[in-house]
């Protein structure tokens, strides 16, 4: 069952600004150190970083504002030739559970500058009062 559903975009130009005005500042910022590495060898790198933030931006929106949820609670890992997965810690688990649900699904994609995120939770649905 689908417990919940969330989409942002985000462009690729905004990020890449971000990067240079503020550098690994703004990279550390928004990832773990894992995503960090993960994206160090890309050669787009701003898009790499657009269309991670969005699916950070996509938990929040699944999950009704992702209260109490901090950057680096959502992991966003594999990429290249492998599919995208969701790393909850902390709060960020625990508000997926108290929700109901036990998977946490993302696809990412970025084209003509503008980077998308989707982001599905699926389980039994929150327990009955």
């Amino acid at each position: 069952m689908i417990v919940g559903l969330g989409i942002d975009v985000c462009a690729v130009a905004r990020i890449a600004a971000l990067l240079e005005r503020w550098g690994d500042r703004f990279r550390d910022r928004i990832l773990t150190e894992r995503e960090c590495a993960l994206v160090a060898s890309r050669t787009e790198l701003a898009a790499a970083l657009a269309a991670r933030y969005a699916a950070k931006e996509a938990f929040a929106k699944v999950t009704g504002g992702g209260r109490g949820v901090g950057w680096h609670h959502v992991e966003i890992l594999g990429g290249g030739r492998r599919p995208p997965e969701v790393v909850l810690h902390g709060p960020a688990e625990a508000l997926v559970r108290a929700l109901g649900a036990s998977r946490v699904l993302v696809s990412l994609s970025h084209d003509a500058g503008i980077a998308v995120a989707v982001m599905i939770l699926e389980g039994p649905g929150p327990a009955p009062p």
